[in-house]
């Protein structure tokens, strides 16, 4: 492995792959640019030919060599790096399955030509061009529907699967990519997606991997929605952050992300000018696609909507986010809007309204305050039972006191009553946290999962629900869990 990393180096000029993300310029020797990962007015970026390597000397001081530059600029892991940076260097790694990169190949041509198929259809075909004219009427303009690769599915039971099946691919196969469902006890296929504006869903470098489809016209009362890709060799949705790869480079640059909930929120809202956004799509917020954002940035902006599912997957989304290290803030738009409906009704003010988005305090404050009214011991028995393990999760002892002088002043009483509940709580924790509830939700929809894997979902919410540091159970061997969540907590812990 060390020898072909060394070839790919060889063959990799490090001033061409970091020009294609920064500008550069000519400074002796070297080059220099404002460097990428943090805001600067005078350029401290700097990249020496020679050496093959780059450094910050500026206040990040951040530094080394293609690799970690690529790592680092686009989020990835290292094994990722390599495979990008092989293929550009026409460098084969020898220790890739021929079998899986054969796989991969496959489903990725079968998911891009079915992209381009969709496309086409919106631009063509009869319904196509009805659905075109609404999603013109939901204020999406031409350049944005081509940007995301906006496309139609047909009625048609399987028009995609005897396009891909002409040009080669067998019916299992498409299947297989997420883009057909077999018939039940029968060798026949047909299409997944039909009667549907689609919506390509892309991993970090443009490549198509799954597909949403919204309804459209007939059947609309009758069907869901919202149709997504099941999980494919391709596309698994706890993973996969919409809109990332039109996004990253923007979030690293203005140090935050904006978190919608929807695929229509995140174009609509890249269209308005606010670009460092993604969407979760077709499910909760996951810790895995935390853990990807935080590659970017620290700093998170919650933009869902304000009806009663939209402020629970907040409330999810602030739980898992500050278990892992985020500044958390929630953006509530005027008239109780999501982005996509204020985009259409107030253009160009989305990214102005990003900047008064609330701290976590001041959204829990303010939505409890406004649920109930502080004139009965009831009410305030409520409402500190809500707001006081939110002020207990504050680690900074000076903001924990601002927030125990702001609920005892609310409720009316004094701030020792406050403090002595409090301690209680803690004492107590006898208030679920949303880690334990989808801990929960889970169990009770995957009732079939491994106990292995339950176990460990259980294991991690513990150690976060009692604010325990992974270093304590880090050296024990945990591997029979094969559990991917607790995975990921090692290492991000």
């Amino acid at each position: 492995m060390d020898s072909q990393i060394n070839e790919i180096k060889s063959r990799i000029d490090v001033v061409e792959v970091i020009g294609g993300y920064v500008r550069l310029q000519k400074a002796g020797a070297n080059w220099r640019a404002n460097c990428p990962f943090h805001n600067e007015r005078t350029p401290s970026f700097m990249v020496s030919p020679s050496r093959q390597v780059w450094r910050c000397f500026g206040s990040c001081g951040e530094g080394g060599d293609v690799f970690s530059f690529l790592m680092k600029i686009e989020g990835i892991e290292f094994v990722d790096a390599l495979k990008i940076l092989a293929q550009k260097a026409g460098v084969i790694l020898k220790r890739e399955d021929p079998k899986l990169k054969s796989e991969r190949r496959k489903y990725c041509d079968i998911s891009e030509m079915a992209a381009g198929f969709f496309e086409k259809n919106l631009e063509t075909a009869a319904v196509g061009k009805e659905a075109k004219k609404y999603l013109k009427e939901r204020g999406l303009k031409d350049e944005t529907i081509k940007e995301f690769r906006l496309g139609w599915a047909s009625e048609s039971w399987d028009e995609l699967l005897n396009f891909l099946i002409a040009k080669g691919y067998k019916a299992a196969d498409v299947e297989k990519a997420g883009l057909a469902v077999k018939k039940q006890n029968e060798n026949r296929w047909f299409d997944r997606f039909r009667g549907r504006i689609i919506f390509p869903i892309f991993d970090l470098h443009g490549q198509p991997i799954g597909f949403g489809g919204r309804i459209f016209k007939e059947n609309a009362d009758k069907e869901a929605k919202y149709l997504n890709s099941p999980q494919t060799f391709l596309y698994d949705k706890s993973k996969v952050l919409y809109g990332l790869n039109f996004a990253k480079q923007e979030i690293r640059r203005r140090e935050k992300c904006v978190l919608v909930e929807g695929y229509m929120d995140l174009i609509m809202s890249h269209q308005d000018g606010l670009k460092h956004c993604v969407a979760v799509s077709g499910t909760a917020l996951t810790p895995f696609q935390l853990a990807i954002l935080k590659r970017y940035s620290d700093n998170l902006i919650l933009a869902f909507d304000m009806d009663e599912a939209g402020q629970k997957a907040a409330d999810r989304g602030i739980d898992l986010a500050r278990n892992l290290g985020f500044n958390i803030r929630v953006l509530i738009l005027p008239e109780g809007k999501d982005p996509a409906d204020y985009a259409l009704s107030h253009p160009c003010r989305l990214e102005t309204e990003a900047e008064t988005a609330k701290p976590i305090m001041d959204y829990y404050f303010e939505k409890v305050f406004n649920k109930f009214k502080a004139d009965s011991a009831e009410n305030k028995k409520e409402i500190a039972k809500i707001l006081l393990p939110q002020i207990r999760q504050i680690p900074n002892q000076i903001e924990q006191a601002h927030w125990i002088a702001e609920l005892a002043g609310r409720l009316g009483v004094r701030e020792e009553v406050v403090i002595g509940e409090l301690k209680r709580n803690r004492e107590g924790n006898d208030v679920p946290s949303e880690i334990d509830e989808i801990t929960r939700e889970t169990a009770q929809k995957s009732p079939n999962k491994p106990r292995e894997e339950v176990f460990g979902d259980h294991l991690v919410s513990l150690l976060l629900k009692h604010n325990l540091h992974f270093d304590v159970i880090r050296d024990f061997d945990f591997s029979p869990l094969k559990n991917f969540t607790f995975a990921l907590a090692l290492e991000h812990f």
